[in-house]
């Protein structure tokens, strides 16, 4: 599902690309197939805490990894987002047949096969919603605020130095304990997760959230989508070879 978004945006070539660089890492190829790197992001990210303790447990390479059912459960507003990893497709109108590749793409997009030798057939308000059921996600941001972030996640708070190489090295550690189906790492979007017709999707799902009330939180997301997610709980990950990339800063 993560790589069908991805597929607007050049999938063969960053595919490749990415690979290349998760095997420059030490990766198996079949773990490597997995994972996504959605564009590039070098600077350190931050992750507030409400409680000293969890600060300290990341310093240490003990990873609080929660899910997306948990977020969408927050009654907090700015922590809480019951729409988190939905996406909203309608068609608007449209008219064609099977010799119109853009009514092909609309179809597709609402969900309906368009065989051969067919003609004037009429879309109408087709509407689409697409859900990522659950997975594991850890939220940090690209900027360092605490006036505007520690009311709302708290004032302790860890620098996470390289989020690319601390995203491969938990990627690792968590697949050695359970499956992934496949798992990505990179800036929210902050814009409508509601499209139509032509246009282009918003962004890869899970990684897309409205602008309105969480753009000011510039979130760095790492997501990983196991092969089954049902009845998924938040838990404690022990990966004390990401720990050196971890430093209590507040």
């Amino acid at each position: 599902m993560l790589g069908e978004r991805i597929s607007a945006m050049g999938r063969k070539s960053r595919f490749k690309e990415e690979r290349r660089e998760l095997e420059r890492h030490g990766l198996s190829g079949g773990s490597s197939k997995t994972l996504l790197l959605l564009g590039e992001h070098s600077q350190s990210v931050y992750r507030f805490f409400q409680e000293e303790w969890q600060a300290d447990f990341l310093a240490r390479g003990k990873i609080w990894l929660s899910t997306l059912e948990t977020c969408r459960a927050y009654e907090d507003p700015a922590q809480g987002d019951p729409e988190e990893a939905h996406e909203t497709y309608n068609s608007g109108h449209a008219v064609g047949g099977s010799n119109d590749p853009d009514f092909i793409e609309v179809a597709r997009r609402s969900g309906i096969h368009i065989g051969p030798g067919c003609s004037e057939i009429t879309l109408s308000n087709n509407t689409r919603k697409t859900v990522l059921p659950d997975a594991y996600v850890l939220s940090t941001t690209t900027n360092f605020s605490p006036d505007k972030l520690s009311a709302t996640f708290g004032r302790y708070c860890v620098e996470i130095t390289s989020p690319k190489d601390f995203f491969i090295r938990v990627s690792a550690s968590l697949e050695r304990s359970i499956p992934i189906k496949e798992a990505a790492a990179g800036k929210v979007i902050y814009k409508d997760r509601y499209y139509t017709g032509m246009e282009s999707p918003p962004g890869p799902i899970g990684f897309v959230k409205p602008p309105d009330l969480y753009a000011t939180q510039r979130e760095f997301r790492l997501l990983w989508v196991p092969d089954n997610s049902t009845g998924l709980t938040p838990f404690l990950l022990n990966c004390p070879e990401a720990a050196h990339l971890c430093k209590r800063i507040a």
